[in-house]
């Protein structure tokens, strides 16, 4: 990678290029694509799609000679609210019009693949984000939730899964089910949300032992995931097809980039656009967020928050906010360090009474450590 520049700085570089020589038509979003979608683009939306064709389009990157001569693996940075899936809508009508017709959406968690689903599939659902029709010429392309694909395809087909299912269902072969001689048949394009936390610097086993793994279980750790899961199968053996030649295709979309240096390093040639919080914030399209510290104890953090809500809760009375529900998360570090959860009803019942009130009416939650199981630190029923 010459001079330390990253594709970013690249496709930014060369779309100010082309607006200068008025030649924008080269990064132009197909006609197929914004027709084709629901809803109209944001500023920013836009923008990512445009990097995203500047790449595409170019025969070659002087900057990253070898970048044209592998699978594309991209990385969109967007801030949580900023419609990532928005993104890949129109990605996918993109590369279905490219002639792609199989799509592989999978994340590290089965309820963000159900919560997604309905976004792609199902017309009558409110977030559904294609037209009711999608048409190519006088052509209705239809568009189906899959198990298995089919090898012939005139629709769009979308696999939703998570890692660990995938992983199991390659490496044990079942009947009706995925295998990866079957996805090695096919051009792919695949969509990760959120995956990229699991691509750490591989430790321990060489490449080659993972062969033998044959289970990747749902309590793994990020390690596992990230050896097994990402590594291994992910880039190994389904973008890069296990060495042999392909066109698949790997879409990442995240709200934090990577923070990791040799993290960082991997995506340097794969980040192709970056509209994070402060951008969001910037576009003011989002709440101001203010950070408050403090020095106090926990239980006395747990009553703040509470007094807090309980403003909150008066201030949304005063000026009519129908339908208000203040929301409480408390995060540790470790489960030892979570223990004063066990008390916080006895902390709100030995407060003044509104509190209490306020503790029964408002949701309050537990997170410990980096996962993203919550649990309810006070119940209406105590």
């Amino acid at each position: 990678m010459a001079n330390n520049k990253t594709l970013f700085d690249w496709v930014e570089d060369r779309k100010s290029t082309l607006e200068e020589i008025e030649q924008t038509d080269f990064f132009a979003l197909p006609e197929f694509v914004e027709r084709n979608l629901k809803y109209p683009f944001f500023e920013w939306q836009k923008s990512a799609l445009e990097n995203f064709v500047i790449f595409d389009r170019a025969s070659k990157l002087k900057d990253f000679p070898d970048i044209k001569n592998r699978p594309t693996h991209l990385l969109f940075n967007m801030a949580t609210g900023a419609g990532k899936t928005m993104m890949m809508a129109a990605l996918i009508l993109y590369y279905f019009e490219k002639g792609y017709r199989h799509f592989l959406f999978f994340v590290n968690q089965n309820n963000i693949v159900d919560k997604t689903e309905n976004n792609f599939i199902d017309p009558a659902h409110s977030k559904f984000l294609f037209t009711e029709k999608i048409l190519q010429g006088d052509q209705v392309i239809p568009i189906h939730k899959v198990e298995t694909f089919s090898p012939h395809s005139d629709g769009i087909e979308i696999k939703f899964t998570s890692i660990q299912k995938l992983y199991n269902d390659i490496h044990t072969e079942r009947e009706n089910q995925t295998t990866l001689a079957d996805l090695h048949e096919l051009n792919l394009v695949m969509l990760g949300d959120e995956a990229h936390h699991l691509n750490a610097q591989t430790k321990g086993k060489k490449q080659g032992e993972l062969d033998l793994e044959v289970e990747l279980k749902a309590n793994a750790g990020d390690a596992e995931f990230e050896r097994k899961g990402w590594e291994h199968m992910v880039l190994e053996l389904l973008l890069n097809k296990n060495g042999n030649p392909g066109q698949n295709v790997l879409l990442e979309f995240t709200a934090t980039p990577p923070e990791k240096a040799d993290v960082q390093q991997k995506y340097a040639d794969k980040i192709i656009t970056k509209f994070g919080l402060k951008e969001f914030l910037q576009k003011g399209y989002t709440k101001e967020i203010n950070l408050v510290s403090s020095t106090l104890s926990k239980k006395e953090r747990v009553l703040h928050a509470l007094l807090f809500a309980w403003y909150r809760h008066q201030i949304a009375l005063k000026y009519g906010i129908a339908n208000f529900k203040p929301v409480m998360l408390f995060r540790s570090k470790t489960v030892l360090d979570s223990d004063f959860k066990c008390n916080t009803s006895v902390l709100v019942v030995g407060t003044d009474s509104r509190i209490k009130h306020l503790a029964f009416r408002s949701q309050v939650f537990f997170l410990v450590g980096g996962s993203t199981h919550l649990e309810p630190c006070v119940s209406p029923d105590h």
